[in-house]
């Protein structure tokens, strides 16, 4: 398992964290640049944008499909690096791109499958067949939109939300786990 996979700033495995120790960027392809964005994301990272709902790990970075030609870019945060003007830098003319860092908030449940609560609230089929390692989706939750993903290595699901809901989602996903 991965650092940026491995990491949980907490003692329990089964524990509701913040994750507080990644940077994240938006990443827009550009109109008619998808072939050479992805050809500059295999050079990069050694594996090709996801085209469909799923969630990669290469390069000391977590891929997450966020929408048609649209992925969140997910860093282990190190102190005197920029990770937003090396993605800049390295994508430039083929994306558009926003570091949404402080703008979303991700959390992360480590366990193998979420409680039924959580299943049922969220409209999506958790069962180990239907939702797999690496499988993404885009939901809401009490009116709230949520990207929800599956580590690819099967052992927790990370929630992105905007960051202004982040208390209330928070709260709610405390009580949905137990």
């Amino acid at each position: 398992m991965s650092e940026l996979a491995n990491h949980t700033n907490t003692a329990h495995a089964s524990d509701l964290i913040e994750r507080n120790d990644v940077t994240v960027t938006n990443i827009a392809a550009r109109r008619g640049a998808r072939a050479s964005l992805d050809e500059r994301a295999r050079a990069t990272f050694g594996v090709s944008l996801p085209s469909t709902p799923k969630a990669v790990e290469a390069g000391g970075a977590l891929i997450v499909w966020a929408g048609p030609d649209q992925w969140l870019i997910i860093q282990k945060d190190e102190a005197g690096r920029d990770h937003y003007s090396e993605l800049a830098k390295t994508f430039n003319g083929l994306a558009s791109l926003v570091d949404v860092t402080e703008s979303r908030t991700i959390f992360r449940i480590s366990q193998a499958r979420p409680s039924p609560v959580l299943s049922r609230s969220m409209g999506i089929d958790f069962h180990e067949d239907a939702f797999k390692p690496g499988d993404v989706a885009i939901t809401h939750v009490s009116h709230l939109g949520v990207i929800v993903w599956r580590l690819p290595d099967g052992t927790a699901y990370d929630f992105a939300c905007a960051r202004t809901y982040s208390r209330d989602f928070g709260d709610w996903l405390r009580k949905a786990k137990a």
